[in-house]
């Protein structure tokens, strides 16, 4: 789509300067020689961008930038003028300038212009991404629209309809415990405790400890008796994180306690019933883990009744947008900071990412340009170093690709989606997506999509 650029002066030379410089550089342009004509086009036509001098006989370059923003409020507007004054910079920006120029200019006009669009684009972007993160593809706090994760949420919702043992298959970082909780949240447990443990965190002779508990004397330090997990989940789930990280010796116990639905603790006697459901997850090869005789046969085939795989990051590119949207909506409001939105290059480096580190890396990359951002948009100095650099070294990534398959194409269905849920009404599709009137018109061009 070529960008429709309005130029206002009454300096006809100057008129015919700035229209020239910006049709060799693409833009669509139409002039006008007043204040007076300029309001008559923006109510008569579409226009993407206003660049208007700031002093005109009767009708100024305020008043224009007043009835622009009017009937849009995102319109990219720009103020020139051979008379600057404090008073009047600080005025244009209050009714919503992107910039102020000054005469004279040469080269400036096109960087000013461009940067002031590509603010707005990233702000539309993020402003759709938002509305459909609120609007659905997510489970839990899981979030993702690819084909993998869509099958990653039916398998939940199957997992959740049953009450028996799940196994998460999966890579560090991609999200096991959020699996487990929304089996969890969408099951007839939801009530009741979830609780999750790492069996990878915490050591050997500790680990029976947690699960099992133990009475008062049972060894050096337990100075009470003390409940432990599979008595605290009574009625709700049990998740172990990292099941493959925990000794054969403890796996019989475990098993011998799943049997029977009962546990002894540590230094007891007594059995103690419980009702638990027990999901369990590894980033190991399970299969290898039973050749080789560190995981259980009998203990794997009681826990993995349901299987559910994760996909790593790297597989779902189409899911970076919203999990990147996802997360910096969570980190603005944590850190009380208002950021509008992601610079298209720094999304095309997150998504150019490998992400060894998966949603985890995502995450922590997300709120560390939140914490770093100086302007309102994250910018790829605001990304942590190694995400930089990684993304550079597989430059063989094709962007252009990626965009026409990926962002453009989400972006793109979402609307006509959208359009269609509303009979083509850009009123009522603009108000459901929670974007003016004016935007969602623009983003239609942008995409060749008909009005009703």
């Amino acid at each position: 789509m070529r960008e429709r650029v309005l130029v206002v002066e009454d300096d006809p030379e100057m008129l015919d300067t700035c229209s020239e410089v910006l049709k060799r550089a693409g833009y669509e342009v139409v002039g006008a020689g007043s204040g007076r004509g300029a309001e008559e086009i923006l109510r008569t036509s579409a226009v993407d961008v206003v660049i208007t001098d700031l002093k005109m006989p009767r009708v100024g370059g305020l008043d224009v930038l007043r009835v622009a923003k009017e009937g849009d409020p995102e319109m990219v507007v720009i103020l020139i003028t051979g008379f600057p004054t404090v008073e009047t910079a600080v005025e244009a920006m209050k009714f919503g300038a992107s910039d102020y120029l000054m005469k004279p200019f040469s080269g400036e006009l096109l960087a000013v212009v461009e940067r002031s669009l590509e603010q707005r684009r990233g702000k539309e972007a993020y402003g759709l991404l938002r509305s459909q993160l609120q609007r659905s593809f997510k489970l839990s706090g899981i979030v993702g629209r690819g084909r993998e994760m869509l099958r990653l949420f039916d398998d939940i919702r199957k997992a959740a309809s049953v009450d028996a043992g799940v196994l998460i298959l999966a890579e560090s970082g991609a999200g096991k415990e959020l699996a487990a909780r929304a089996v969890h949240e969408n099951s007839g447990r939801e009530k009741k405790p979830f609780l999750p443990i790492n069996c990878a965190a915490i050591p050997e002779h500790l680990l029976e400890a947690e699960l099992f508990g133990y009475e008062r004397g049972a060894f050096t330090g337990a100075q009470v008796s003390k409940e432990g997990l599979l008595e605290a989940a009574d009625g709700g789930t049990l998740f172990l994180d990292e099941v493959c990280e925990m000794n054969p010796s403890l796996q019989a116990k475990l098993l011998r306690a799943l049997e029977e639905g009962a546990v002894r603790r540590v230094g007891g006697l007594k059995a103690i019933p419980f009702n638990v459901r027990f999901i369990a997850s590894t980033n190991r090869d399970i299969q290898e883990e039973m050749k080789g005789g560190r995981f259980r046969e009998d203990l794997f085939f009681r826990i993995d009744v349901i299987e559910i795989k994760i996909p790593p990051l790297r597989e779902r590119h189409e899911d970076i947008p919203l999990l990147a949207a996802h997360f910096l909506e969570v980190y603005s409001a944590r850190y009380a900071k208002r950021i509008d939105g992601i610079a298209g290059e720094t999304m095309e480096l997150l998504n150019r990412y490998e992400w060894p580190g998966n949603v985890r890396e995502l995450k922590n990359a997300i709120e560390r340009a939140v914490a770093y951002a100086k302007g309102s948009f994250i910018t790829k100095e605001d990304l942590p170093e190694a995400v930089r650099n990684g993304a550079e070294r597989q430059g063989g990534y094709n962007l252009h690709e990626w965009k026409e398959k990926t962002f453009e194409r989400l972006e793109k269905e979402f609307l006509e989606k959208a359009l269609g849920e509303h009979d083509g009404n850009v009123t009522h599709a603009a108000n459901a997506l929670g974007v003016h009137r004016s935007t969602l018109q623009r983003l239609m061009r942008k995409h060749n999509l008909p009005a009703a």
